[in-house]
């Protein structure tokens, strides 16, 4: 297994594959100013199994595109819709 498998290997059934939670996505989405009503665009680029991603569908009204470099978070992604 190669350095780069370990690592998706040991991440992919965390919740997140990075830093933050919930809570500092909502602050993030707060302090942007953004009009939950409001129809948007939204990229989640490094989606990750996509917990960012959720909390912004969520939380708004956006068309969100989410990807990511590594199929086996976006299937564990997949798994949780």
């Amino acid at each position: 297994m190669t350095e780069i498998e370990l690592l998706v290997d040991f991440h992919k059934n965390a919740e997140r594959q990075g830093p933050g939670s919930f809570i500092e996505t909502m602050k993030a989405l707060n302090l942007i100013g953004v009009d939950k009503k409001e129809a948007l665009k939204i990229a989640d680029i490094g989606c990750g199994s996509g917990a960012h991603t959720i909390a912004l569908a969520q939380n708004t009204n956006g068309q969100i595109t989410a990807v990511d470099l590594f199929s086996e978070f976006l299937e564990k992604f997949r798994t949780k819709q």
